[in-house]
């Protein structure tokens, strides 16, 4: 059986995960060979597709979708009327029209996936855990010769991990700085793509286990180079500036100054320039707040999404926590370690460290886990370490 990927460490193996962010991240991108050819084998495998595939009444137009050389074809030519399971009315795949595309060499794009197996919930809490951003996975499938889409950029980073066949990817040198979910770059047409891509920046052909990781705002395209091709796209967004405007937005509606009218016309621009540098100065003020800090690092602590989780009948025997605390961070102060969040830095004894690290490290996480993570603690050190962080409000059991 193929291992799970549990950790971001993991998902980059066998390259060092101080490198990835010390040279790579958000710079440059990255192709990692595959260090086994079943590396994503628990995330995605041809069987896992079919499976998926036979399961039609969890699809809709908007999950499931279909590409002919870099055309969308539209959902009455690949579905047919029906019910959903809540006996509303949808469109579902069938199977006899997909079939009928796919030997055209149209592609299959199953969007919003990160919960249908196990191994691509785990990709993507992964990426969660490490980066506190949010992971999206999307499944593309495709035949040789026939290019999906035309060149263009995502507006989160990319970790494009190949499952089956072969695909050649180029990353051109062109890159948009840090482009957002906003009209204003989803939708820009071709001709401002073709313009402003570059030369190309790489090309590599991504075969079973590889990893290829893109930053945001890179262009880049792909192309399958044998007769079917199967890959997951995993999307990280992270918490931006946009996001920390809407948390002083709220904390603004409580100060009069902001609902307070204009300078009339009248009083001339010097009065309206005035009010409003006073404005930026009280939101500068706002922003500097603890109050805010502390709902920041909440919105960043809940911007990540909860997947199953469920593992029966182990779930009914056994405690579950939660990580409670806000940006916890293992740190060094005065060369002893110390755990540090938005409330403070409390040592940490030495034996503990590794185990402490791992905690602030995750969401949730099983008295089983922590145990089997952690055997030379023992079942005392282990239950004294959880009951210590319990006390702390560091976690909660759940």
């Amino acid at each position: 059986m193929a291992a799970r990927i549990t950790s971001f460490a993991d998902l980059i193996a066998p390259v060092d995960e101080a490198a990835f962010f010390a040279d790579v991240q958000g710079r440059q991108p990255l192709h990692i060979p595959a260090p086994a050819a079943d590396k994503f084998a628990a995330a995605m495998s041809w069987a896992h597709l079919n499976a998926l595939l036979n399961m039609s009444a969890i699809w809709t137009p908007n999950t499931f979708a279909m590409v002919l050389d870099r055309k969308p074809v539209q959902p009455d030519q690949f579905t047919i009327a029906t019910e959903d399971r809540d006996k509303r009315p949808s469109r579902q795949p069938d199977a006899a029209k997909v079939k009928a595309l796919l030997r055209r060499g149209a592609a299959i794009v199953l969007n919003d996936i990160e919960t249908l197996t196990p191994g691509i919930a785990d990709v993507c809490n992964a990426l969660e855990e490490r980066f506190r951003g949010r992971a999206q996975a999307n499944l593309y499938c495709s035949w040789e010769a026939h290019q999906a889409f035309d060149v263009h950029f995502d507006t989160h980073e990319v970790f494009a991990a190949h499952i089956e066949g072969e695909k050649v990817w180029r990353v051109y040198e062109g890159r948009v700085d840090h482009p957002i979910a906003h009209p204003a770059y989803k939708q820009l047409p071709r001709e401002y793509h073709e313009k402003h891509r570059g030369k190309v920046l790489m090309e590599v052909t991504l075969r079973p286990g590889d990893l290829l990781y893109i930053p945001r705002g890179h262009y880049h395209d792909a192309l399958a180079s044998a007769p079917g091709s199967l890959h997951i796209a995993f999307g990280l967004t992270h918490v931006i500036g946009f996001d920390v405007m809407q948390v002083v937005f709220e904390r603004a509606m409580q100060d009069p100054l902001f609902r307070h009218n204009l300078p009339l016309p009248e009083h001339g621009r010097p009065a309206l320039v005035a009010h409003l540098r006073a404005l930026g100065d009280r939101l500068a003020a706002i922003a500097g707040e603890d109050a805010v800090a502390e709902a920041v690092s909440a919105f960043r602590t809940g911007f990540g999404v909860a997947r199953g989780g469920f593992d029966l009948p182990g779930d009914a025997l056994q405690r579950h926590y939660a990580v409670t605390a806000r940006d916890l961070i293992v740190a060094r102060q005065d060369g002893r370690p110390v755990l540090r969040s938005t409330k403070g830095a409390v040592p940490i004894p030495p034996a503990f460290e590794a185990a402490v690290t791992w905690v602030a490290g995750r969401r949730q996480f099983s008295g089983d886990e922590f145990a089997t993570a952690f055997p030379a603690l023992g079942p005392d050190g282990c239950g004294k370490l959880l009951a210590d962080l319990a006390a702390m409000k560091v976690i909660a059991a759940v």
